[in-house]
């Protein structure tokens, strides 16, 4: 599933390149061919600062779509550590406390976060809601709590662990929730289009020196590209991919 995210992502960054290298080769044609330089010639006079305005534009779009994606990834994060940290929390309860020793309010809490690293991690890429098989390891967790807190009565170790296990409810939600980003297309199709106002204004400033035409051109194209193809790895899932969500506080919890 990892290699299908990363190969998905790595097609976009492939066509995006290949789309904005081509519209760069094709606005130089258009101001630097002879034949078309009759064409552009009208167009002459552009000033510095217009070049600013969709570039400036351009920049916006690009960090409130990227400030929306990386808070979704952040929401993502503090759910995994919370729930991890909870399991960890309920296994230190259960060793910790001689009444729970013998029950399997340990073993439950291992094999549900096993679950997740073996079972579950992978369907988090599609539209699945959640595994079969880890959901069944948390309806058991979550007897084996419910079972705990009653022996121990209302006590401070009993609401602590309902505690816990509430904060690993909560999490696991959110972090099914977040098992993928929409983005509206709207979005992409202004930042596409904006990106491509900032190659032809570069082209516009720079009519009457081919040279610094194709060198300011080539900057600009590379520049666009950075932030719409950090965006672009975003797309499959932020569990899988090149910047994907590690599941390294699950497998802490297995040592």
């Amino acid at each position: 599933m990892q290699n299908l995210a990363e190969q998905f992502e790595f097609l976009a960054i492939a066509l995006l390149i290949a789309f904005f290298t081509f519209s760069a080769v094709l606005i130089a044609w258009f101001f630097v061919s002879p034949s078309k330089r009759k064409l552009a010639e009208p167009l002459e006079g552009v000033v510095a600062p217009f070049f600013s305005l969709p570039a400036v534009l351009f920049s916006l779009i690009a960090a409130l779509l990227a400030t929306s994606v990386w808070e979704n990834y952040t929401i993502a994060t503090k759910a995994i550590r919370s729930e991890s940290q909870s399991i960890m929390t309920i296994i230190s309860l259960a060793n910790s406390i001689p009444s729970l020793k013998n029950n399997r309010l340990d073993e439950a809490s291992k094999q549900y976060a096993k679950s997740i690293i073996d079972d579950e991690w992978d369907t988090l890429s599609s539209r699945q809601v959640h595994s079969p098989i880890t959901h069944k390891y948390f309806e058991d967790l979550r007897s084996q709590v419910f079972s705990a807190v009653d022996s121990l009565q209302n006590t401070a170790e009993s609401r602590a662990l309902f505690n816990a296990f509430q904060t690993i409810n909560t999490a696991r939600e959110t972090r099914l929730a977040f098992v993928s980003f929409d983005i509206h297309h709207i979005r992409w199709y202004a930042i596409l289009f904006l990106a491509l106002l900032v190659q032809i204004s570069v082209a516009l400033v720079h009519l009457s020196k081919p040279k610094a035409l194709i060198t300011a051109l080539i900057i600009a194209t590379a520049t666009v590209l950075v932030p719409i193809c950090m965006i672009a790895l975003t797309l499959s899932s932020p569990y899988h991919g090149v910047i994907a969500i590690s599941n390294a506080p699950y497998l802490e919890i297995l040592k």
